[in-house]
């Protein structure tokens, strides 16, 4: 399955998704005042907003970010340089950095699911090997004992199994309640439990684990050589475990040796010029976000795990003080209201522009690529959802459903198409 095929277009399999600075809650929000949110909505929300979290502060999620930016912004200048556009558009067949970048994000990727039941797993060493040697996720074996079988298959984990690991430990301890599929939400549950069992319960530590793995180019291997470390220092708690990471591993950058934590600085200020690149202005709010991101960098250490040490991530007004007012946020769909960045200026607030923009350009990606076959913005159930509501105001048209460049009322998606200059292209949906 291809990087557009999943991340950009389908979402994740659970019933939310998380998005390149935009994420979808398919439940009620209420970001003015977190209380008035139940404790599943809330749970959810925070497993979601770990995603934006690991998109910008990760070595991993900063590069993956970083490369949507140039992908979006190698779209936009095609179709401001060709006045015929031919739909699905993938660029992908003839650009070579694109094409990289998405064979490795496949190949490091690993499953989303399983067909079969897992009752154990076997870790082989030269399977992890294998895939440290080759840039891919690695192969667990798997165990069956209620249909009496070995899954000769078992399961890829990669990077996939890494981010939702961490994402379901830390909102299992605001709702332990919550029931998600084995692979890929307890995946380095099974593995933790196999290698190092004292510690699977500790999910602060766990979620610690997860994050430091994503400071590797392949988490999936970071992850088996971040729980090495956690063996020779099993007094360690996450805090102490991600600075030792970030100041004291170092990789080969450019033919200069770097540390973690000044590769974390370059690659967010190589983030923010491609940002810039894409939006063709000066960021304002994110300039912020990346700025407070750098700031941790430079001092070794991480808002989020020590927020999940010194705090309790159930008190929502804590979580708003130390994370929310930290790390900003997305463009955010819940099922009762859309929420972006505001600011300010005289008495008067008004929107940040460039999230909007960001979130029109994914829209019109989705469109473009035709993931699945659908011709339907990918807006339109949000935007349709008050069609018959009395009173309710409703910006669907018929455009939305397959011919968006043709439709003359406001919305994100054509506002984005004017503001990228694109709007009076010849589109041809083959």
């Amino acid at each position: 399955m291809s990087l557009f095929d999943y991340d950009i277009l389908n979402g994740k399999c659970s019933k939310y998704e998380t998005n390149h600075l935009h994420m979808y809650v398919d439940d009620d929000i209420d970001l003015g005042n977190l209380a008035n949110m139940s404790l599943s909505s809330y749970a959810t929300f925070v497993h979601e907003y770990i995603h934006y979290i690991q998109h910008i502060t990760s070595l991993y999620g900063i590069r993956m970010s970083d490369m949507y930016n140039r992908v979006f912004s190698r779209y936009r200048d095609y179709i401001r340089n060709n006045e015929v556009i031919d739909i699905p558009l993938r660029l992908w067949d003839t650009d070579e950095d694109i094409h990289q970048f998405v064979i490795h994000f496949n190949k490091i990727e690993g499953d989303k699911t399983t067909g079969f039941n897992i009752s154990d797993i076997e870790i082989d060493k030269k399977e992890i090997s294998i895939a440290e040697k080759e840039k891919t996720a690695v192969w667990i074996g798997c165990y069956d004992f209620d249909n009496d079988k070995a899954d000769e298959h078992g399961f890829l984990f990669g990077h996939r199994c890494v981010v939702e690991g961490m994402a379901h430990a830390i909102q299992s301890i605001i709702n332990n309640e919550i029931k998600h599929n084995i692979i890929p939400y307890h995946a380095v549950e099974l593995i933790i439990g196999k290698i190092i069992p004292d510690i699977v319960q500790d999910k602060k530590k766990v979620a610690s684990i997860c994050l430091c793995a994503l400071l590797w180019d392949n988490p999936g291997i970071g992850f088996f050589q971040v729980l090495e470390l956690i063996k020779s220092h099993p007094n360690w708690d996450g805090k102490e475990l991600y600075k030792s990471i970030v100041q004291d591993y170092a990789v080969s950058y450019n033919g200069q040796e770097m540390p973690f934590y000044r590769l974390l600085q370059r690659f967010s200020n190589d983030l923010k010029e491609s940002f810039k690149a894409l939006l063709g202005r000066d960021l304002e709010y994110y300039s912020l976000v990346i700025d407070n991101c750098i700031i941790d960098c430079g001092k070794c250490h991480h808002r989020l795990i020590d927020f999940l040490y010194d705090y309790d991530i159930c008190n929502r007004e804590s979580f708003r003080e130390q994370i929310l007012n930290h790390y900003g946020y997305p463009f955010i769909d819940g099922r009762n209201q859309s929420e972006l960045p505001r600011k300010t200026e005289n008495g008067t607030q008004s929107a940040y522009k460039e999230t909007a923009i960001l979130y029109g350009i994914e829209l019109i990606m989705a469109r473009l690529l035709r993931a699945d076959n659908k011709k339907e913005c990918k807006r339109y159930p949000i935007c349709s959802s008050t069609m018959f509501m009395e009173g309710a105001k409703c910006d669907a048209t018929e455009e939305c459903l397959s011919s968006q460049w043709k439709k003359k009322e406001s919305c994100v998606f054509t506002e984005a198409l004017k503001y990228f200059w694109i709007k009076d292209k010849e589109y041809v949906d083959t």
